[in-house]
């Protein structure tokens, strides 16, 4: 149980589906992270309006399971286990890849990991919780303050990574929100400072823009000819899936709006770790596995580097790397706001302008 009833409060005494869970709230928010598998977030929901802005996919998450799957893969197991909502990723983003030996699959391995959990304030007027984890296949350890103040509509995170070898690393690191229903629609739209667009080489005919095109942000010229604004949310029956990388953006945030509901939700972070932000739209497309069409969802994601995939961020130089025992450091804010488009900002301590 929460040690109380009012204001803030924190408890890692939750669990579900057998998985350690944390539950964090305020007067306006509530938080849900699963301990147990990648201190995936889980559950970002305005109480004002009762809306969780995350995705939760259709196939439901069985953990621990792997001998039920019938064959195993080479990119690893993360579309199995895929849950929607908000991964970690770390120290592989993007499909499987072999890196001095070490083999990573989708997305890396913090997200199939246990993470340790230490509730660092507990108080009406604020909680804060600091989430750890070390990776197996590189030397990396990875640290997650997550913190609510009383009466904020703001998730305040604060993470380093640190190279705990004594040779240098290189890798990526980001993360993986995916928004789905009933906050995601054709009422949304997308706001980002101006930034440059390429759009992923490995999409599929479903996708309304060529593989490797390059264009301003938003609009790219489809394959038809025609305009195409990609900041625009298009219906289920659009059948698109598409993937976009987003680089040079002028300041580190940005903001979904559904207008409709006069509801948005904005992301800021420092940029000093996260210099890119990924783009993925599956919205009623991908018509073999993993989604079969029934994926109606959009990740933005901040992110080191790109393209996806760790050799082929470091052929294109966008890694990161830290010399030994060296450390990196970011700060990422998530806000929510009741107001309907027409976003020029989203600043680290969650206003909006």
């Amino acid at each position: 149980m929460m040690s109380r009833s009012f204001g803030c409060r924190v408890s890692d005494e939750y669990a579900w589906r057998g998985l350690r869970l944390l539950l964090m709230e305020n007067e306006i928010v509530r938080v849900a992270v699963l301990l147990d598998k990648g201190a995936d977030i889980v559950e970002l929901r305005y109480k004002p309006r009762d809306v969780d802005f995350l995705w939760h996919s259709p196939t439901p998450l069985v953990w621990g399971q792997p001998e039920s799957y019938s064959v195993g893969l080479a990119e690893g197991t993360f579309a199995d286990y895929y849950e929607g909502c908000w991964q970690e990723v770390l120290p592989n983003a993007g499909r499987w890849c072999e890196w001095h030996g070490a083999h990573f699959g989708l997305h890396g391995e913090v997200w199939a990991l246990p993470w340790e959990c230490c509730i660092l304030e507990d108080t009406p007027g604020a909680v804060e919780v600091e989430l750890a984890v070390s990776c197996r296949r590189m030397p990396l350890r990875l640290t997650r303050r997550m913190r609510l103040e009383s009466d904020k509509a703001t998730l305040f995170m604060d993470e380093a990574v640190v190279n705990e070898s004594p040779v240098e690393v290189a890798f990526m690191w980001g993360h993986h929100p995916a928004y789905g229903e009933p906050f995601l629609g054709p009422a949304c739209r997308i706001y980002t400072p101006p930034c440059e667009v390429l759009v992923d080489e490995g999409v599929g005919q479903q996708s309304r823009l060529p593989p490797g095109a390059r264009f301003r942000w938003p609009m790219g010229l489809g394959r038809d000819g025609a305009a195409v604004d990609i900041s625009r949310i298009c219906p289920r029956q659009a059948r698109i899936d598409e993937m976009y990388y987003l680089f040079d953006l002028a300041e580190p945030w940005y903001a979904v709006s559904n207008e409709e509901l006069g509801l948005s939700l904005g992301l800021a972070w420092t940029g000093s770790a996260f210099r890119c932000l990924w783009y993925w739209a599956s919205l009623g497309g991908g018509f073999g596995w993993p989604s079969w069409g029934r994926f109606y969802t959009i990740a933005l994601e901040p992110m080191s580097s790109y393209p996806a995939i760790l050799t082929k961020a470091v052929e294109h130089g966008t890694e990161l790397r830290l010399a030994p025992e060296a450390s990196i450091t970011e700060r990422l804010t998530v806000s929510v706001a009741e107001v309907g488009g027409g976003i020029a900002g989203v600043d680290l301590e969650g206003v909006f302008r």
